[in-house]
């Protein structure tokens, strides 16, 4: 692998984020960044995301939504590792793809916790602005792609909006259903498309691997546990994330 430039942070799990320098989609606003920008929606922690149209009306946000249970310590990783791995490869396109979080028991308004901005910033990445948000049924109807820390969040979800079956999957059981794609195997005009596109793809996988132990698809949850078991989720995680990404 060649070696990194001096504004990439390489850490041990072989993701590769900017280092502050370049702009994340958080440190937008509403108000400022780019035009594009602009015309976007936020989410609850201040994100940029472009909803789609029809007929010229926007409809509800599409994307991907992230889902555990408090959202403080495994989504607000996710959705922020995710935020910065579309950001780092496709700049402002990424735009195109909101990407959120919520907690199936979630207390709106709650910042995250300190173990999971502290894995973030190991990473290079911000948990600027990171509160809890409560899971919406109108988000989880709407989005492209749902997914879970657990099997158990993945059903809870599925219970509660049974259309998006065939759209939710645990973070490790998706990279575990694409891990032997080819480079840039699905298919899509855009970005945008290519995210609505993977969960199709995904559930054309299923058979073709041998069948993994059901719990190796769950994040387990570290609240209450030591620092370590909080790096050891946001290692699993970020390990996850990166599978996913290099398939879109």
């Amino acid at each position: 692998m060649a070696a990194a430039s001096a504004d990439i942070l390489h850490h041990p799990t072989g993701a590769l984020w900017s280092k502050p320098g370049f702009e994340p989609p958080w440190r937008l606003s509403g108000g400022g960044g780019t035009p594009a920008a602009r015309r976007g929606v936020t989410d609850g922690w201040g994100n940029i995301g472009r909803s789609r149209r029809l007929g010229g009306r926007r409809s509800a946000v599409t994307g991907v939504l992230h889902v555990c249970t408090a959202n403080q310590i495994r989504s607000p990783i996710a959705e922020r590792l995710m935020w910065a791995g579309l950001w780092r490869r496709f700049g402002p396109a990424s735009n195109e793809v909101p990407v959120t979080s919520a907690g199936t028991r979630a207390t709106a308004g709650q910042r995250i916790h300190p173990y999971a901005a502290a894995e973030l910033r190991q990473r290079g990445v911000p948990s600027d602005n990171a509160v809890s948000s409560a899971l919406d049924l109108g988000v989880v109807a709407h989005a492209d792609l749902i997914l879970t820390a657990t099997r158990k969040h993945r059903d809870e979800v599925v219970s509660l909006v049974p259309s998006a079956l065939d759209r939710t999957f645990t973070w490790r059981e998706l990279a575990w259903l694409v891990r032997t794609l080819d480079p840039l195997p699905v298919q899509g005009r855009s970005l945008e498309e290519r995210v609505s596109n993977l969960a199709r793809v995904a559930r054309g996988r299923r058979g073709h691997s041998q069948p993994a132990a059901p719990d190796l698809f769950d994040v387990a949850d570290p609240i209450g546990k030591r620092k370590k078991d909080y790096t050891r989720a946001a290692d699993e995680i970020d390990e996850a994330i990166a599978a996913i990404l290099a398939v879109i």
